[in-house]
């Protein structure tokens, strides 16, 4: 602090000088030029006083800076001896998991009763709930969505989801393949043709 007012003080000398000095030569008619000489001269003590003030306040916040990363590794030091002492107590102590509400499906899982003896199950027991249906949207991929759709369907986008919509609503493939011959004027021996049916058909393997 001492050194950094004493660089002050000094700055404050040689400004005040040279504004003294410009005061002075506002009251003559004709600049010296000498006074050119003095002013550079003073200027260039004033830039070497600012230079020095400057290197001083980085050697200041080095040594700040210092300060601080030996507290924080102090801290970071006892706070490990910390959480190492309270795990030692906290061995053999299993805590649930955090499970976020938003993630939990809505759903309700099927709960099946056990089978008791001399106990005969209902229709709905013995039911299973049927496999969702087939998704073709959705078992196409993007490249496919275009090529088909810019081959098959003029790059109609409306009219390939409508079919794709018609489609989802079949159990198999084989009436699936039957609607789209009655409700398309496609050639089935094209390639393009084959290879769209046989997307379809891999999606019930």
């Amino acid at each position: 602090m001492e050194k950094k007012n004493e660089y002050i003080d000094r700055l404050l000398q040689k400004l005040q000088s040279l504004e003294a000095r410009v005061s002075a030569i506002k009251r003559e008619e004709s600049v010296p030029f000498s006074f050119f000489r003095e002013a550079f001269q003073k200027g260039q003590e004033v830039m070497s006083l600012l230079h020095e003030l400057e290197m001083l306040q980085i050697e200041d916040m080095k040594h700040q800076m210092e300060k601080l990363v030996l507290f924080l590794s102090e801290s970071e030091s006892r706070t490990s001896v910390e959480e190492t002492r309270k795990n030692t107590y906290a061995q053999g102590i299993a805590l649930p998991a955090y499970t976020n509400p938003r993630n939990v499906e809505t759903k309700k899982e099927e709960v099946v009763p056990e089978e008791v003896p001399g106990v005969l199950r209902s229709v709905n027991d013995v039911i299973q709930t049927p496999p969702p249906k087939l998704d073709v949207k959705r078992g196409l991929s993007l490249n496919d969505r275009f090529y088909f759709q810019r081959e098959l369907f003029d790059n109609d986008r409306e009219a390939m989801n409508s079919v794709m919509t018609s489609l989802n609503a079949f159990d198999n493939y084989e009436e699936m393949e039957r609607y789209l011959r009655e409700k398309t004027s496609w050639n089935f021996k094209d390639e393009r043709v084959k290879s769209f049916l046989e997307l379809l058909k891999k999606g019930f393997e």
